[in-house]
């Protein structure tokens, strides 16, 4: 386990690095407006010279109000024209944005930002902390899905312009985080009480916000037709560097195989739904990379610690499980990119495990000695829950499928329950399930997020896992819960990811990858948990 922060930090990175790397080295240097030229392959550019930026999306998002969306693709498009005090960079790590340093109080519950010079809206006029607190109260007000994170802050106030105090109900050291996301971006206040903006209830302002931005980033939303595209321009009176392109387009082409059609033949410079498949077909392609990526998406087995769901409960059974998968096979299953934690704190966060060594983690006889300890020698069946859906590219009734045969190998027959994923969620939240396949992405790229697995917290309830089951990891829970130093941090989770991999009723089986392309000529595109591509840096 790595005990020192220096190493954790340059491990996060290169693993980033290296599983987000194209087929041919891409720089990643900031976008230099002053290097660009108008003949370049892959950028389109108008007859008055402007540089223009096409991507093919399948979109989810719902709104462009900051203070409601809260969806992949929304967080790609709000990142580009809003500043947040904090932003998440492609390496996994937080750095500042809108702010230029912040401080902790000695009882780690207050933070105090102090923002950048010059920081001022599309329109040109200065933005103050107050206006930043005004933003945020109306994010609060509005409750929408990412007013959790909100949750902990007992108040929030402005103590001069560039000064702005998160006072908190509890110490929270994944709180820098939680201020990556639009929830907690900076709305022009007057452009907002201007077309119904408030910030209480009674606010309005969400069908303006839909159609065109407010903001202060680089770039401006101008337009937004649902099903078409949506196009952004660059502002022209942006406070920090200015970005490569001039104006960039989303298109919405919900098939990949489109997708995949249209950048090879240069109609759009990035393809960002492309499966496995196609992938394969794309990299042979001229003038065409293709990036590979590792999201922070696992998929793991719940195995039921309730007695009365049978011998599945039995700690020696749960071991056996463990020993039984075929880790390997299954990342062979998830293609190129994939991996698997060995705890439920997948490889990019800070204080993650080393990935498991997936050539010594099956042992098979060694399985098989469990059950006949256990007293299960000529097994037993069990049913077995997936929901039939498709996550990055992977089918999970096939996942399924592979570990009931793994299964099987040490006697245990599985009586496989594929649902439609709205209806097993019923009984997976209820702790209903003996044995179920699912998969988790962190509501925030911190791993305070994945504490929920623990015994008494949310997941782990799910398989019926009290906190009388194990006091012990309870209270290294709430240690890293509450922790700000680094380096404490990684000792205690270092003892976490030790014990759930010793003893837990979760087997972490995949954490899955995902792909995009890109023309040759498109650089600075890096994948980023948070914003896909973080657009203002993407240059050529």
């Amino acid at each position: 386990m790595r005990k020192k922060l220096l190493a954790i930090l340059l491990l996060v990175a290169m693993l980033f690095t290296l599983a987000c790397s194209p087929k041919e080295t891409v720089t990643t240097d900031a976008p230099d407006k002053e290097n660009g030229t108008d003949d370049q392959a892959g950028e389109e550019v108008t007859n008055d010279g402007e540089k223009h930026l096409i991507i093919a999306v399948d979109p989810d998002y719902e709104s462009f109000d900051p203070a409601l969306a809260y969806e992949v693709y929304a967080n790609m498009i709000l990142h580009s024209c809003y500043d947040s005090l904090t932003i998440y960079t492609s390496e996994g790590l937080v750095e500042m944005g809108g702010a230029e340093k912040y401080e902790l109080s000695d009882d780690q519950k207050t933070y105090t930002f102090t923002l950048k010079e010059g920081l001022k809206y599309a329109t040109g006029e200065p933005a103050t902390a107050e206006d930043w607190v005004w933003s945020i109260k109306r994010a609060m007000a509005k409750g929408g899905n990412g007013a959790f994170l909100a949750d902990g802050i007992e108040k929030v106030e402005a103590t001069d312009d560039k000064t702005l105090v998160f006072t908190l109900k509890e110490v929270d050291p994944s709180f820098p985080t939680k201020l990556t996301y639009p929830f907690f971006a900076l709305v022009d206040k007057a452009i907002v009480e201007n077309n119904g903006g408030t910030n209480d209830e009674s606010d309005a302002a969400s069908d303006y916000l839909n159609g065109q931005s407010a903001g202060s980033g680089p770039y401006q939303l101008v337009s937004y037709t649902p099903k078409v595209d949506l196009v952004m321009e660059k502002n022209p009176n942006y406070w920090g560097a200015a970005p490569f392109y001039d104006k960039i387009t989303v298109k919405h082409v919900s098939e990949s195989a489109s997708q995949v059609m249209m950048v090879q033949t240069g109609d759009v410079d990035i393809a960002m739904n492309v499966d496995a498949e196609q992938a394969k077909t794309l990299e042979t392609a001229e003038g065409v990379n293709v990036i590979y990526c590792q999201t922070l998406t696992m998929s793991f087995l719940l195995m039921n610690k309730d007695p009365s769901y049978g011998p599945i409960a039995d700690p020696k059974v749960q071991k056996a499980i463990r020993l039984a998968v075929d880790y390997a096979g299954i990342q062979d299953l998830g293609g190129e990119g994939s991996t698997t934690p060995v705890s439920p704190f997948p490889t990019g966060l800070f204080a993650s495990g080393d990935p498991l060594d997936v050539t010594k983690a099956q042992n098979v006889e060694e399985a098989k000695k469990l059950m006949a300890e256990a007293g299960y020698e000529d097994g037993f069946t069990v049913d077995f829950y997936v929901p039939s859906s498709n996550v990055e590219g992977i089918d999970l009734v096939m996942l399924a499928q592979k570990v009931q045969q793994d299964l099987k190998a040490i006697g245990i027959e599985t009586k496989l329950i594929p649902e439609d994923v709205m209806i097993s969620l019923e009984t997976y939240r209820n702790g209903e399930q003996p044995l179920g396949l699912w998969y988790w992405s962190p509501d925030y790229p911190d791993n305070t997020s994945n504490l929920a697995f623990l015994p008494g917290y949310t997941v782990g309830l799910r398989a019926n896992w009290t906190e009388e089951m194990d006091p012990e990891l309870v209270e290294l829970g709430k240690a890293a819960g509450s922790e700000t130093d680094d380096n404490k941090r990684l000792e205690i989770y270092d003892k976490i990811h030790t014990k759930m991999l010793e003893d837990s009723p979760f087997v972490m089986i995949l954490q899955f990858k995902s792909q995009y392309a890109t023309g040759d000529k498109i650089k600075g595109t890096d994948y980023n948990d948070r914003y896909k591509i973080d657009l203002p840096l993407v240059h050529e």
